[in-house]
């Protein structure tokens, strides 16, 4: 499989059209059509269905996508990082993070990129998960640390809350799970404040305005601690996002690599003054 082989390949199957694959490859169609040809013998079937108005992927062209996308990316990302190395050039990263995951659990990522990666910088931005999505797609970040809602659990033991003062906080996703379970729990706190982000909730939470809930991650105050709630586990995933089809850089590669060895797990907890 050569690489020109893979990159005709990958413009087939975006376009869906071997005229406008050709023209984006900057290549004659028979010179396209001759390697994609070839490609399907190496890889013993047809990887389009060839109609004159609707040219789609076969079984095996689906099968085969996202390998040799992988396949190609690799290839660009380390020809970008020997070209960046011959230069001295800077190699940077464009990390977006969403506001409801703490920036704190990247930093050994970060340290095992930056040791990594000669010539390394860096570039966080935060800010609610909608703009940290069109960040990425507009290419103002090469990845973004994205939170989704994990799993309610059907039975815990909340009894404790019943008729507690509660620090709501609404664009948490663990808090609305929160809410859930009591409700279904028959659980009846008050959740009498509302408030946007974690540091506001807890300077309400040291100032006496109740109990809230935050990760096990989050970085406390002084003078407050944190208690498990008995039975309750709430879970969520934590997903790192990028563009299909855009290259990686060193910087990029690097911290996918290793963030794809940490354990993304958080607990939720009870805070209290």
């Amino acid at each position: 499989m050569e690489t020109h082989q893979v990159r005709y390949f990958l413009a087939v199957g975006r376009t869906l059209n071997f005229t406008k694959a050709a023209e984006e490859c900057n290549v004659t169609q028979p010179s396209l059509t001759r390697a994609i040809k070839k490609l399907e013998d190496e890889l013993g079937g047809p990887l389009f269905h060839r109609e004159r108005a609707n040219t789609h992927l076969t079984e095996l062209g689906r099968a085969m996508l996202p390998h040799i996308e992988q396949r190609y990316l690799a290839a660009q990302s380390a020809r970008a990082l020997a070209e960046a190395l011959k230069r001295g050039d800077v190699v940077h990263l464009r990390l977006g993070l969403t506001n409801s995951v703490p920036s704190r659990l990247f930093s050994d990522v970060l340290n095992g990129v930056r040791n990594g990666v000669p010539n390394f910088e860096l570039t966080v931005e935060g800010g609610p998960e909608s703009q940290i999505r069109d960040a990425v797609l507009k290419g103002d970040a090469d990845l973004v640390i994205l939170a989704e809602n994990g799993a309610i659990p059907e039975r815990v033991m909340l009894h404790d809350l019943d008729g507690e003062d509660v620090i709501d906080r609404a664009k948490c996703s663990g808090c609305r799970r929160l809410r859930q379970l009591c409700t279904a729990s028959g659980v009846m706190p008050r959740f009498r404040h509302r408030v946007d982000s974690v540091e506001q909730l807890l300077n309400l939470v040291r100032a006496g305005f109740g109990v809230g809930f935050t990760a096990r991650s989050s970085r406390l105050m002084e003078g407050l601690v944190w208690r498990p709630i008995e039975g309750v586990e709430i879970t969520r995933e934590v997903s790192l996002a990028t563009v299909a089809g855009r290259p990686f850089s060193a910087a990029t590669d690097a911290f996918v690599r290793l963030a794809r060895m940490r354990d993304w797990a958080v607990d939720v907890a009870a805070i209290e003054a």
